[in-house]
């Protein structure tokens, strides 16, 4: 698309990071750059090296669907035309294998079940989930290779619902479904209302969103009929369990029961009450739109519909009673400075519920036993210590019932059988985060994009690879970059973030500043590009990730880390009498096992330990290997605003996580390598006036040769294929600034001598219009001063008249005082 006249110098100018200004170039050189700033109207002569600037695409194309097809490849302008197609209601795009999708944050008609039938049988092209889903089932059936849809993006951002979209047409597109795949299809969908009332949860951005990340596949027999389904979960957000910010609430499961209980007597005998009762549900009791008693009707029905007996529902809502009488324990401190717990209803209910006692419970969480030899003391905790007992009893307590949900709808949901099947897997995971404070949950999130980024640049690179196969270019790999360098920093074996953690975790004495003090002292760390250590705060350290620099604070990493009980907490679950209480933590590690993270061994305990983040680690390779094993796809959720509103979108919060999705990160990769592509005869149709004495006889390609030759563009800038020629975006830019200077004059005359034309045209035309209205003119003209003159001299007659008969008038009264004045005389003669 040429740049016209008019807008080859539209700009976008950067003076601070992710702000972009709309702006026109006044004058250019390779150093120096002056720009009147459009929204300001001010003029500013900057150095090229001290700002972000890019020319912007033609208005012609900014609402391209695809922007790796525009012709300024950059950060501006995939946000420009990002918004544009907002604006224009437009939910999705494409960069290249990237489908980006916007949150409307209000209902649109774009998810009926006729939208989705056209995707079904491809009569709709245009960007969609519903699109993406249904390649992924027909590259499955006809390549027989697994396939994998990989959906990120933060919290609002539209990830929960994206995963339910692909879910629907994932068990929409079997045509043959007999009564058992559509009784598996009806259980996969049902798996959504049971994972979000137990691991959803309203928060700022969100009011549904869902606090950990799932793998969930889905097998196809040969047939393409669906044989069954399975579900991984990762990093379930446990804290959520004991603490919620202002304005946020715990996971939904507690308030649909809380607010059910009135209208349910079997919660009522589990000892639930209204959430204001309770710590733990108490800061915020409401979300939008959200209906929790219908929602626990739904949950309730999902369940036992996904096979939860009756007896199996109510010990899963005996646990949610008590994680919430747990947060409810009311623990004190006595003169010695020891912590105390009465026996109150809340720890009378916990004991019930669990099968435990409530003096074993209290000693458990006050105390703590000390082996020596044969010898055991009870020692006394304090308040604090008791405390974090307590709530780290809730987590496990939550996180052990979210596992044996899961666990237990995989179990429904499972392959009848041994048949061989091909699947379509579904991965929803957090997006890149970076926040003000960053703590080893979004570490581990990090750590886990950064391997999907890695997997991403390698498939974007076997992509070019291929394309070069079939060009019959020679690959050049020094073009190629990826991020191997910071998944190194962080998983290198005996050096790495994490091989440090997990040594400082297994020391005695090893806190949170013995982990800071190993990475800032480790020389690997001091030389490594990815890593820098606090230069003002003493209390963090800085992974420079694909995304950006992101600042970790240290606190609480090697407690997290640990997510251990205590052992005589341990030692009473297991001895429960509640047998589905005493199942949760048949294999639960305590603090009591110090052998090394990953390892089995050790003194006091009978199960080996293994660190949250060895464990993540090891999940996180079986996922790798899944989806390299897989064709993929990928889906990047898009949050416009940070207020949950309708047609509002934020360009700063928008630009980030267009960053922090890997979207930007494709674009640098692309215009690493040689973005812009022609086929032959489209490049010499484009550029063919700058050159024009290079064209001659041949062939379009042999025609390329010549004008490359003749533009006296460096070999390195571009690359000839078979069918096309690919260049570096610069080489492009400068082309495309040619051909609108040379095609500008043309425009200019071309534009001067139509509107002459256009100008006589009209002329003539008014000529022609008076020409033909005139005799009406003149008629007119005479009918007006006809009636004119004739109302002048009725009027002057009417004059007239009225001075005539004003004179006969005043004679009279002349004749009438004469004969008075004649009879006065003759009397007085008389007289």
């Amino acid at each position: 698309m040429a740049l016209y006249s008019s807008e080859s110098s539209r700009a976008w100018v950067s003076f601070k990071d992710g702000v972009w200004e709309e702006c026109d170039v006044l004058n250019s050189s390779e150093q120096q750059l002056s720009l009147k700033i459009n929204a300001t109207g001010e003029t500013k002569n900057v150095q090229r090296n001290k700002i972000g600037f890019h020319y912007r695409n033609p208005s012609a194309v900014e609402q391209a669907d695809d922007f790796l097809t525009l012709p300024n490849l950059d950060e501006p302008n995939i946000l420009h035309s990002l918004r544009v197609r907002y604006w224009a209601g437009e939910v999705y795009s494409h960069t290249g294998p990237i489908l980006i999708a916007v949150n409307p944050w209000k209902a649109v008609t774009i998810y009926e079940q006729t939208v989705l039938e056209q995707y079904k049988a491809q009569k709709n092209s245009k960007p969609h989930i519903f699109g993406l889903a249904a390649k992924a089932f027909r590259d499955l059936m006809s390549a027989r290779k697994n396939q994998c849809i990989l959906i990120s993006g933060e919290s609002g951002s539209g990830k929960t619902e994206s995963t339910k979209f692909v879910l629907q047409v994932l068990t929409a597109v079997d045509e043959n479904k007999t009564g058992a795949s559509a009784s598996i299809c009806s259980q996969v969908m049902l798996t959504n209302p049971v994972l979000e009332a137990f691991g959803n949860a309203k928060t700022l951005r969100n009011d549904n969103s869902s606090r950990f990340g799932k793998w969930i596949n889905v097998h196809f027999d040969r047939k393409g009929t669906i044989a069954g389904a399975e579900i991984k979960t990762y990093l379930l957000e446990k804290a959520r369990v004991i603490h919620q910010s202002a304005g946020e609430r715990n996971y939904h499961i507690f308030y649909q029961a809380c607010q059910s209980a009135s209208q349910h007597k079997f919660l009522q005998d589990l000892g639930l009450e209204d959430a204001t009762t309770f710590e733990y549900t108490k800061v915020c009791l409401h979300a939008n739109n959200t209906d929790d008693v219908k929602s626990f009707e739904r949950t309730k029905q999902a369940l036992h519909f996904i096979k939860f007996d009756q007896q199996s529902q109510t010990n899963i809502f005996a646990a949610v009673s008590a994680v919430l009488h747990t947060g409810n324990l009311s623990i004190e401190e006595d003169r010695e400075g020891n912590s105390t717990m009465s026996i109150d209803k809340h720890l009378q209910q916990v004991a019930t519920l669990t099968g435990l006692t409530p003096e074993g419970i209290r000693t458990a969480i006050c105390c703590r036993n000390i082996t020596a030899g044969t010898d055991v003391m009870v020692k006394p905790e304090t308040k604090e210590k008791a405390m974090q007992c307590k709530d780290a009893l809730s987590k496990a307590l939550y996180s052990k019932l979210f596992d044996y949900i899961v666990k237990n709808v995989n179990v429904a949901l499972r392959l009848k059988g041994a048949q061989v099947t091909m699947q379509v897997s579904v991965l929803d995971i957090f997006g890149f985060e970076v926040f003000q404070q960053n703590h080893f949950e979004q570490f581990c999130i990090n750590y886990a994009n950064e391997k999907l980024q890695l997997h991403f640049n390698h498939y974007n690179f076997m992509l070019e690879r291929q394309l070069y196969q079939r060009e019959g270019i020679e690959l050049v790999e020094s073009d190629f970059v990826d991020n191997s360098a910071c998944v190194d920093l962080i998983e290198g074996k005996g050096w790495g973030i994490q091989a440090c953690l997990d040594d400082v975790c297994i020391m005695p004495k090893g806190d949170d500043q013995a982990l800071l003090d190993r990475l800032t002292q480790n020389p690997q760390m001091k030389s490594h590009p990815h890593f820098d250590s606090a230069k003002r705060r003493s209390d963090t350290f800085t992974v420079n990730h694909y995304a950006g620099s992101v600042p970790y604070t240290i606190k609480d990493f090697c407690e997290k880390n640990k997510d251990l009980l205590a052992a005589d907490l341990v030692s009473l679950l297991q001895s429960s009498k509640n047998k589905f209480f005493n199942g949760l933590f048949e294999n639960q590690a305590s603090e009591a096992t110090p052998s090394k993270p990953g390892r089995k061994g050790g003194g006091g305990g009978s199960v080996a330990y293994k660190s949250v983040s060895a464990t993540f680690k090891t999940d996180l390779g079986s996922l790798m290997e899944a989806i390299n094993a897989a064709d993929p796809h990928f889906v990047r959720c898009v949050n416009p605003n940070g207020n949950k509103k309708a047609n509002c979108f934020e360009d700063q919060k928008a630009v980030e996580q267009l960053r922090c999705g890997g979207v930007i990160e494709a674009v640098r990769m692309c215009r690493e390598s040689y973005p812009s592509r022609y086929q032959h005869s489209e490049f010499v149709g484009t550029f063919s006036c700058i050159c024009p004495q290079a064209i001659g006889a041949g062939d379009p390609r042999q025609q390329c040769v010549a004008m490359v030759n003749s533009m006296k563009i460096d070999p390195k800038q571009y690359r000839l294929g078979k069918t096309m020629i690919l260049l570096k975006r610069e080489v492009v830019d400068n082309m495309e600034r040619m051909r609108a200077k040379l095609l500008g004059g043309r425009a200019v005359t071309l534009q001067t001598s139509v509107r002459n034309f256009l100008a006589k045209m009209e002329l003539r035309k008014k000529r022609d219009t008076r020409k033909k209205y005139l005799g009406c003119v003149h008629l007119q003209s005479s009918f007006r001063r006809t009636l004119t003159r004739a109302k002048y001299v009725r009027m002057l007659q009417a004059v007239r008249m009225q001075e005539k008969r004003k004179e006969e008038e005043e004679a009279k009264k002349r004749a009438d005082a004469a004969a008075a004045s004649s009879a006065g005389q003759a009397a007085q003669k008389q007289a």
